[in-house]
């Protein structure tokens, strides 16, 4: 179940893979949608302690239609935001996920090597990283980045 914090809402990334087997793929592009949402949500309640740090704003919707159309170019504006994101921001994150280019990249290549699993661990990096960020603004305060 999705947990609403105070800064974001974080989800469990292994329901998303069972959900996502179950439906044939089909809750992981609601997954995606959502996952947009949630970044655009997390920018609006905590941008008075990230006010320097790299923006979040998207548009979930119009990244989701392109998920039909180019579904690289969500995936890579997906990663590169939240790399820039917790990069910029001055509250202290312990992982951070790929950048879009190396992220895409490696998605591409590494998926039929590995017959799925690289993409599905990526994910759940990607996941795991805008958790501990959002849960990182319940634990420390802002660092002064003067």
């Amino acid at each position: 179940m999705p947990n609403i914090r105070e800064f974001g809402t974080t989800r469990r990334y292994r329901r998303v893979i069972f959900l996502s087997i179950i439906t044939l793929g089909f809750y992981n592009l609601f997954y995606q949608w959502r996952v947009f949402e949630d970044l655009q949500d997390h920018f609006t309640r905590a941008f008075h302690m990230e006010s320097r740090s790299y923006p979040t704003k998207n548009n979930p919707t119009t990244m989701f239609i392109l998920l039909f159309f180019f579904p690289i170019y969500p995936f890579y504006i997906k990663y590169q935001m939240l790399h820039q994101h917790i990069d910029t921001s001055n509250i202290i994150s312990p992982t951070n996920c790929l950048e879009g280019f190396p992220a895409i990249l490696s998605f591409i290549v590494l998926c039929t090597c590995t017959l799925g699993i690289y993409p599905i661990l990526l994910e759940s990096r990607w996941q795991n990283a805008f958790n501990e960020h959002i849960l990182a603004h319940e634990m420390n305060e802002p660092v002064n980045q003067d």
